[in-house]
């Protein structure tokens, strides 16, 4: 009962290994970043190596900073070597930066360490991204970019939780824990990350196969027709660069300072600051499913342009709740909080499903490392801007910054061509398809059919067969 109740409310295209095996590792990356980022290095590097808070701060810069402009490359190679090679790759990488991580004594192998755990972190948001348009139905995209959310969440949220725990005996076996947590997300990448066998008609995002003798001329990886493509890409969808700049720089100009000013305006302690975020990831959490569901059925542009002007409306709202004794200032940031991850679970599936329907089949990789690297100069600028009205206009300020990008993106989106597939002359010919699954069910079906007594494939054969 508990696999059937499972297969009713999961997409059975979850479960194919070459899915899973790029998405759980993805968590546990995430896991292990989180675990560094916002956990074990501030304090490891205070308090047993020594350092001042600003020399880990400049580490932690020189991770994202590599990361963020390594994943255009990086993409680049998933399109030319696969998911698979790049991943492997990835993890061995990783593993021999916290090893190096855990032997440091001086700040410039530090920021070495971090720097080489950056160009290891880079493939793997490629990787996931797309291996979800090559073995996903393109009906349900939003739901699948759900899941992602929902992993990466996973694993950035429990990755700093279970580190506190063990580091509050050793530091050590904290390495040693992240340590294998990178060994086991590389075995399941050799384990599981092999090409699909097949994948069902009309719904995936594959380019047609090169030796046939009716599938029409297309570009290379790596030559002169690919690049001439991908820049063809890039240029279509260029109106996209600045909505995907402006999000990404309106979160990150208010949260460093939101710790800010819980801490010093609210005047409340670190745990009270954890429980508001875990509010608000709780609201996340408990839409972004259904909330990819119903971008899938009903359109991406009433959700897309509804939760941005959500978003910019309730953090708008919040000083003048504050300032007009609505109700206790501290009720009041659980209760916005907890309706801005409900706003904004409907804005990342819709978004994301946006992005993918922009890009051409054949360099998915390559364009969601171009999108990863224009959102990360977003969350690059976004602090500097919110430190900066902070400081000219006062605490507040940083909350009608960010509401009003956002607001301000609802109203550009109400207008541009989001909807559908932006490239469609790009899509490959649907003849050249691998031959149709016929065991392949939508979830709707899946339930019509049970509810009429009709008997379901077992979860184990969902993913089908892998090519070794």
């Amino acid at each position: 009962m508990h696999t059937l109740s499972l297969r009713r409310w999961l997409e059975p295209a979850l479960f194919q290994p070459f899915l899973l095996g790029t998405l759980i590792p993805l968590a546990l990356s995430e896991f292990v970043r989180g675990a560094l980022i916002l956990s074990l290095l501030p304090t490891y590097g205070r308090t047993v190596l020594g350092f001042a808070v600003e020399s880990t701060a400049l580490a932690l810069s020189v991770h994202y900073l590599v990361d963020t402009l390594l994943r255009t490359v990086a993409g680049w190679w998933v399109d030319r070597l696969g998911q698979r090679v790049n991943l492997l790759v990835a993890f061995t990488i990783a593993m021999v930066a916290l090893v190096w991580l855990a032997r440091v004594r001086s700040l410039v192998a530090l920021v070495l360490a971090m720097g080489l755990l950056g160009v290891a972190a880079a493939p793997v948001w490629p990787a996931a991204v797309s291996a979800i348009s090559l073995t996903t139905p393109k009906a349900a995209r939003a739901t699948f970019m759900g899941y992602l959310y929902l992993f990466w969440l996973g694993g950035i949220g429990l990755g700093p939780i279970v580190v506190n725990l063990v580091a509050g005996g050793t530091y050590k076996a904290a390495f040693w824990l992240l340590l294998a947590v990178e060994f086991a997300a590389w075995g399941i990448v050799f384990v599981w990350v092999r090409p699909p066998h097949r994948a069902p008609a009309l719904s995936v995002d594959m380019p047609p196969p090169a030796n046939t003798a009716t599938a029409p001329a297309r570009s290379v990886p790596g030559g002169v027709l690919h690049w001439q493509d991908l820049w063809n890409n890039v240029r279509t969808v260029a109106y996209l660069f600045p909505g995907m700049f402006a999000q990404t720089f309106a979160v990150s100009s208010l949260l460093p300072n939101f710790s800010l000013y819980v801490r010093e305006i609210l005047g409340v302690s670190g745990a009270v600051y954890s429980a508001i975020l875990i509010t608000m990831g709780v609201g996340v959490v408990s839409l972004l499913i259904p909330a990819g569901r119903w971008v899938d059925r009903r359109g991406k542009r009433p959700f897309l342009v509804g939760g941005l002007w959500a978003v910019g409306a309730l953090l708008g709202l919040y000083p003048l709740g504050v300032r007009g004794h609505v109700m206790p200032a501290l009720s009041w940031t659980f209760v916005t909080m907890a309706a801005l991850g409900i706003a904004y679970a409907v804005v990342l599936p819709a978004w994301n499903a946006v992005l993918d329907g922009a890009i051409s089949a054949q360099s998915k990789a390559t364009l969601w490392g171009i999108f990863m690297t224009v959102e990360g100069l977003g969350s690059a600028c976004g602090p500097l801007m919110g430190g900066w009205v902070w400081d000219q206009f006062g605490p507040m300020a940083s909350f009608w910054l960010s509401g009003g990008v956002m607001a301000v993106m609802g109203w550009v989106y109400l207008f541009l061509p989001v909807e559908g597939n932006l490239d469609p002359e790009r899509q490959p010919d649907p003849a050249n398809f691998p031959r149709v699954r016929e065991d392949w069910t939508s979830r709707e079906e899946r339930i019509r059919r049970t509810a009429s007594g009709s008997a379901l494939a077992p979860v184990e054969h969902l993913g089908g067969k892998q090519k070794t």
